[in-house]
């Protein structure tokens, strides 16, 4: 019986019903096999994958649609973020977070994308692209990986203090140091990624010496890369933004339940003076948004993540027979599908942030769609307004933007 599989580092194991593999771990796309030398089994079929042509038409559609969906929606997002100067104003050091985001989601869809739909969902072997390639793939999926996830996480810290504690964040959040931080964000991305290098390469395989991209180190090895790898870009972003986020949330589901006007008490040179903080209708709306936009952002990061990674863990401790993994390779294609879903649903969860920041998205779109003419419009921006009376009454307006 031939057993066709896709698995990169499965092996067969001397005694064993020859009806049941243990599969070694693989670190992604698992299209290929490498059997022991002493194996009956046919070589070149084991290269094979049991996969419905349905299916692979369906993922391929997926994939097209997502492509063209997130290569346009990150494309106008970085070039919005970068040449809009009105934008940058109100968006104050985020928009730094929010054009990294964009780079590493471009980046993803860009280099990972077509490579994986021709080479791990069409054509299974022989590998097409030759070792640079192979080696690359892997380092740079997993270094913008690493850097969206990184970038989530410094975004949900950013809201943090700018909610909770928006005089610190004044001082401290920089743009000069928002720009530091991420520098070193991508720093750490691309260390963090490097044993990608070391851990993938091309190796040949049967007597037709086929190329394949596949792991070049022990099991073990490959099992502490992979935990590593889904502790550091999975676990502890999404604790983070999960903690963060709740705090966030509370914070302004207190400030909801608040009476439009608190009057306290405090001291002014000495006089007792009355603070008064008004918080002005739109306001009220923007925040009540904030709340859905941030519990959208934790689902879509679970959401998205999650079987990704619960998916690599698995082929690396799981036993798989001949069914049970042509039924894998299809829980491979959902993941994955899922995994690039949130690099094309980035712009639409972070486009909500500002309505002045959809206005001006929607505009630059349809300057791409249609020729316009370009018209010098005045913006009207909200500024911090701070007044004291004659009875010593302070007010104070927050603009919309500073929810985020």
């Amino acid at each position: 019986k031939t057993l066709n599989f896709s698995a990169r580092g499965v092996t067969t194991v001397p005694g064993s019903n020859p009806g049941s593999i243990t599969a070694g771990c693989d670190w992604d796309l698992e299209n290929y096999s490498l059997f022991d030398n002493g194996s009956d089994l046919d070589q070149e079929d084991s290269l094979d994958v049991n996969t419905n042509i349905y299916s692979k038409v369906l993922v391929t559609g997926i994939y097209i649609a997502l492509f063209a969906v997130g290569c346009l929606g990150n494309s106008v997002t970085l070039y919005t973020l970068v040449t809009k100067k009105s934008l940058q104003n109100i968006q104050s050091t985020v928009h730094y977070h929010l054009s990294s985001l964009a780079v590493s989601d471009l980046l993803i869809l860009v280099l990972s994308m077509p490579v994986e739909l021709y080479n791990f969902i069409w054509v299974h072997h022989p590998w097409a692209f030759g070792g640079v390639v192979c080696k690359g793939y892997y380092f740079i999926r997993d270094a913008c990986s690493y850097a969206t996830a990184f970038n989530i996480a410094s975004l949900s810290v950013e809201r943090y203090m700018a909610i909770c504690h928006p005089f610190k964040a004044k001082s401290i959040m920089s743009c000069s140091r928002t720009k530091k931080l991420i520098s070193g964000m991508w720093v750490a991305s691309f260390l963090l990624a490097s044993p990608m290098l070391f851990t993938m390469g091309q190796k040949y395989h049967g007597p037709h010496r086929e190329k394949i991209c596949t792991t070049i180190v022990s099991p073990v090895v490959l099992k502490i890369v992979i935990q590593v790898n889904v502790f550091l870009s999975f676990v502890v972003p999404m604790v983070a933004i999960s903690v963060l986020n709740g705090v966030i949330a509370s914070q302004l589901l207190r400030m909801f339940r608040e009476k439009q006007q608190d009057n306290r008490i405090c001291i002014v040179e000495g006089n007792p003076t009355m603070l008064s903080v008004a918080v002005e209708p739109n306001r009220t709306q923007s925040l009540r948004h904030g709340v859905m936009v941030l519990r959208a952002v934790v689902v879509a990061f679970v959401v998205c993540y999650l079987p990704y990674y619960i998916r690599r863990l698995m082929y690396c401790y799981a036993e798989f027979t001949e069914e049970g993994y042509d039924y894998y390779h299809y829980f491979f294609m959902v993941t994955n599908v899922l995994f690039y879903v949130s690099s094309a649903v980035n712009p639409v969860l972070y486009n909500l942030v500002s309505a002045n920041y959809r206005e001006i998205f929607f505009n630059t779109l349809r300057c791409f769609c249609v020729p316009c003419r370009r018209k010098k419009q005045r913006r009207v921006l909200i500024r911090h307004s701070t007044s004291i009376s004659s009875n010593h009454t302070f007010s104070s307006n927050i603009i919309k933007e500073t929810v985020y």
